[in-house]
């Protein structure tokens, strides 16, 4: 069963093995559909990323959501204000990342719809980018209520090959 909550302290170690196995993945699938650092964050660097993350979270410049089986981080997505205290406040950029040993058993769909819920009354707008030819998490995004609204081509550069990503948003504030 998925159990989707928002993101600890605690969680650290598990979100850490999650952003760190997208490099493997990345190395052993070129078409690995999200775009990485070129080298591997530290573990330093990543605990002063969580840190800010859940500190966005507790101010409210974010959310942040784990989606849990059987104990262990399969899955993140977190919205995060991107200028807070700007004329962009309102728009909220979403990252959603699923182990692959847990993608297509519904695990994204479920922490997305959760994420988006979490988000009304505090973001208006979400904005996400995603590979062109991803077609799975382009449907899931579809599905959710996201609609395209452009290309940025070869803005992943990738082995000396580019990839283009499409930007998707959702207006979300309830009239």
């Amino acid at each position: 069963m998925i159990k989707i909550r928002n993101a600890a302290a605690v969680d650290f170690n598990d979100v850490l093995r999650l952003g760190w196995s997208t490099y493997p993945e990345r190395e052993s699938n070129p078409e690995f559909g999200d775009y990485v650092f070129l080298k591997r964050p530290t573990r330093k660097r990543m605990r002063e990323w969580f840190s800010k993350l859940l500190a966005d979270a507790r101010n409210g410049n974010a959310v942040y959501l784990v989606a849990e089986i059987d104990g262990a981080v399969v899955g993140q997505c977190f919205i995060r204000r991107g200028l807070p205290k700007s004329e962009l406040s309102h728009v909220g950029s979403l990252s959603i990342l699923v182990h692959k040993d847990y993608r297509g058993r519904g695990v994204g769909k479920t922490l997305l719809g959760a994420a988006i819920k979490a988000a009304r009354g505090n973001f208006e707008t979400l904005h996400l980018t995603v590979f062109s030819y991803n077609r799975m998490a382009k449907e899931m995004y579809k599905k959710a209520g996201f609609a395209s609204f452009g290309v940025a081509p070869g803005f992943v550069k990738r082995d000396g090959k580019y990839i283009d990503l499409e930007h998707m948003y959702m207006h979300i504030k309830r009239l």
